[in-house]
């Protein structure tokens, strides 16, 4: 089991990364199909998110796994290991 500092459960950022490149794609690509979506965040607070300096609210969750086509096990695996390990 991997945590953060805060105490909550580390997302495999390495993982989540590594797809959005096989996919073609950056972070800037996911923050604009995040803002098309209704979720606005900075380019600062997602690589926080992504280093586990904060963690990910619900809404960000979903749309970042709706814009990856994650499925229901997927997501979980990417953003909650304590719960799939």
């Amino acid at each position: 089991m991997t945590r953060n500092e805060k105490g909550g459960e580390k997302m495999k950022s390495n993982v989540f990364l590594g797809q959005l490149k096989m996919q073609g794609h950056n972070i800037e690509w996911l923050l604009n199909q995040m803002t098309e979506r209704g979720v606005s965040i900075t380019k600062s607070t997602i690589y926080k998110k992504l280093r586990g300096e904060s963690e990910f609210n619900a809404s960000e969750i979903k749309v970042i796994s709706d814009i990856m086509q994650y499925s229901e096990k997927e997501m979980y695996d990417i953003f909650f290991e304590e719960l799939v390990s």
